[in-house]
């Protein structure tokens, strides 16, 4: 009688730690994300926002991406992304790195609503491109 009890209880106490315990998951990137806002580059009289419906995003599937400008597919493969210690870049700290098609690893701010891409930093005429998750 004492085992069972034993291990009723033993079996209770696993199933509360493993139904309490929350699996630490990132900012989600599947889906669409389209361009908001660019910073870093200086044309004269151009607006740097962008409204929604502009043509201009990315989806991102699993390990698999395309890119859209104008609405009409610009590239599109494969996609690793890897985390990165809050690496600062302008005013913000980039949190990801993503390398598109294996190339260049390039420096991200990824957050549930927001996706930032680094190219370089805005004082050597590096660029932002804000993107918005839909």
């Amino acid at each position: 009688m004492k085992n069972i009890f034993r291990l009723s209880v033993g079996l209770i106490v696993l199933f509360t730690v493993i139904s309490c315990s929350k699996k630490e998951t990132g900012p989600e990137l599947n889906g669409t994300w389209e361009l908001r806002h660019i910073a870093g580059i200086q044309v004269a009289g151009a607006n740097p926002d962008f409204k929604a419906g502009n043509g201009n995003y990315f989806k991102f599937d699993g390990q698999n991406f395309e890119r859209y400008s104008d609405g009409k597919k610009t590239e599109s493969g494969s996609f690793s992304i890897a985390p990165e210690d809050n690496v600062p870049i302008n005013d913000k700290k980039a949190n990801y790195s993503i390398k598109f098609n294996n190339e260049e690893k390039t420096y991200i701010l990824l957050s549930d609503k927001a996706l930032i891409l680094f190219n370089g930093i805005i004082a050597a005429d590096g660029t932002e491109f804000t993107y918005e998750k839909q």
